[in-house]
């Protein structure tokens, strides 16, 4: 199986529609999909590709996923919806095991890990307000390494569930990584 295929599945089988935003370079290798999953291409960045799919969603809400985060199960796809009934944005992420520094000219100051979450995907939140947030974000040149840091940003208002994910949802992009997953899909498969 190619990564793309275990997230995508879970995905197609727990939402009434996936976007696949792919490269055009990768068109020939995305083979038979589901139908509820329709294909678009993606940008120069991860923010333009997010957009380009993002006007394509014709539900109230949107979950967001890397597919580079292969072990996304069903539980998790529906405990995201679960609390969709809160109308608040939803972020998966990981609870903050290591000491983080924060280095500003010169000076090093060391942070409260206990206030800290590491952002993962899936996040989730309003169609509308991010399809907003994404265009504004654009016309602003605002850019953003995250989905919802968007709507941090254009929507302070609107509140964040979190919910802590598996240390399994990790994102494949080292060598290591990619050896880890090859131990985990075992598991899997």
């Amino acid at each position: 199986k190619k990564i793309y295929e275990y997230s995508l599945k879970v995905l197609s089988e727990n939402v009434d529609e996936v976007i696949c935003v792919i490269s055009e370079n990768d068109s020939p290798v995305i083979k038979k999909l589901p139908k509820n999953v329709k294909v678009t291409f993606g940008g120069k960045t991860r923010q333009e590709s997010v957009m380009n799919g993002l006007k394509l969603v014709t539900n109230e809400y949107v979950l967001i996923h890397d597919a580079a985060r292969p072990f996304l199960t069903a539980n998790l796809v529906n405990e995201i919806k679960s609390k969709l009934v809160l109308n608040r944005n939803v972020l998966v992420c990981f609870e903050c095991k290591d000491t983080i520094k924060q280095i500003n000219d010169g000076m090093i100051n060391t942070l409260d890990r206990s206030t800290l979450v590491r952002a993962a995907t899936p996040q989730c939140g309003k169609t509308v307000f991010l399809l907003d947030a994404y265009e504004r974000a654009f016309s602003d040149n605002v850019t953003a390494t995250d989905d919802l840091s968007l709507l941090e940003y254009y929507y302070p208002e609107i509140s964040t569930e979190l919910i802590f994910a598996s240390d399994d949802l990790f994102k494949i992009t080292t060598e290591i990584d990619l050896q880890l997953a090859e131990l985990i899909w075992r598991k899997y498969d």
